[in-house]
């Protein structure tokens, strides 16, 4: 298929979806017929340390995509945000203080063999142990469901977060892609200490070593897909769950604030090659943006590149990605001021397989529409 068959089947795609109106605290509900059932777990964890929310579904639902949003209290940050699907998914977490909006788009579903999405936050270190602070779904939350008519979710009450105990998850690393048996993997976080139950999977894991209180390693038996797994840390005092997810480094800042504002969401495979049509006709507001992101151990080369509607070579921006490191930047920022032409397409190739996804933003709505490459499947 050439680019341009592919843009335009990317145009003529629609997405077969109902909306699903997911309302938080007591209020809230929606008419008679079928329901899904949605929950936030409460959480505890030390001051200083971070915690994970999951919002999880009980039934096998196909959630194709959706703009949720959520709000907590002014003594955590947003650190980071998964989701796990079964095809490929592009995301984006706007951050406005204490609230978050999401929106994302995929082609697999979102399914109750995992949490619909985790949203980590870090505890101010001077949290005093033993508060107890909401963490809130917002009423005007959206869903979009694969199904033959509406539905829409009971009531969801907060979920408690309280400062407390001794165990925290803070990171998984390697946190995404199938990493071959004998790989160790480091669990990084805080109360670490040969008491320490870990389990993997719920199953049990042999701890190879505890490097210190703020990491213990384990290694892989088979072939595993680290994304989403699930990572079990029980103290005495307490119990932590980490569902594992590539938590990129931003190494570039965007000089636009709303992109600047945001955190792309990566859940897709890993490609050499992707493909993002560029529009010259946006609104005022508006503007185009590309997000990278390096999953491998090692250094990765990238090049950015900006093709005419006639397939002639524009401009293009190479650079190398450092293990682990992530970028979002405007078209015009990747290309040093040149701007695309009607019909024109961008293309990021690499050295080794990266996370690539598109961003469309709107400071006027201050909203992200992300987009998966033209080459993933329709």
């Amino acid at each position: 298929m050439t680019v341009r068959q592919m843009m335009l089947a990317l145009v003529s795609a629609t997405v077969l979806g109902v909306t699903l109106c997911a309302s938080g605290g007591s209020g809230g509900g929606g008419t008679a017929g079928p329901s899904l059932s949605l929950r936030i777990n409460d959480e505890m964890a030390p001051a200083g340390a971070l915690v994970q929310m999951k919002v999880l579904t009980t039934e096998a639902s196909p959630i194709s995509g959706g703009r949720p949003g959520f709000a907590f209290d002014a003594m955590f940050t947003a650190a980071g945000f998964g989701m796990f699907a079964t095809g490929d998914l592009a995301g984006a977490a706007v951050v406005d203080g204490q609230h978050v909006s999401v929106s994302y788009i995929t082609n697999g579903a979102l399914t109750s063999n995992y949490p619909i999405m985790t949203v980590s936050l870090w505890i101010r270190p001077d949290a005093p142990s033993g508060t107890r602070t909401l963490f809130t779904m917002d009423p005007q939350a959206i869903w979009n469901v694969t199904a033959a008519g509406p539905v829409y979710a009971k009531p969801i009450p907060p979920a408690i977060i309280t400062v407390g105990g001794t165990v925290s998850i803070t990171d998984v690393v390697p946190g995404e892609g199938v990493w071959p048996a004998g790989t160790v993997v480091s669990v990084r976080g805080v109360g670490f200490n040969s008491r320490t139950n870990i389990r993997v999977n719920d199953a049990g894991v042999k701890v190879i070593r505890i490097v210190s209180g703020n990491e213990l390693q384990f290694t892989l038996a088979q072939p595993t897909q680290m994304r989403g797994m699930k990572i079990t840390a029980q103290n005495p005092e307490n119990t932590a769950v980490y569902y594992a997810y590539m938590r990129g480094i931003v190494s570039t800042v965007s000089s636009r604030p709303l992109l600047a504002a945001t955190e792309p969401i990566f859940s897709l495979a890993p490609r050499t090659v992707a493909t993002f049509p560029a529009s010259a006709t946006l609104l005022a507001n508006q503007y185009q943006a590309v997000a990278l992101q390096n999953p491998t151990a090692g250094r990765v080369d990238v090049n950015v590149l900006l093709y005419a509607a006639d397939g002639s070579l524009i401009t293009q921006a190479p650079r190398t990605l450092a293990p682990r490191e992530r970028i979002a930047l405007e078209l015009m920022e990747m290309f040093d001021g040149v701007a695309p032409s009607e019909g024109s397409f961008v293309r990021v190739t690499a050295s080794a397989p990266i996370d690539a996804i598109g961003l469309l933003c709107d400071e006027g709505t201050w909203t992200v529409s992300p987009s998966l490459p033209l080459e993933s499947p329709r």
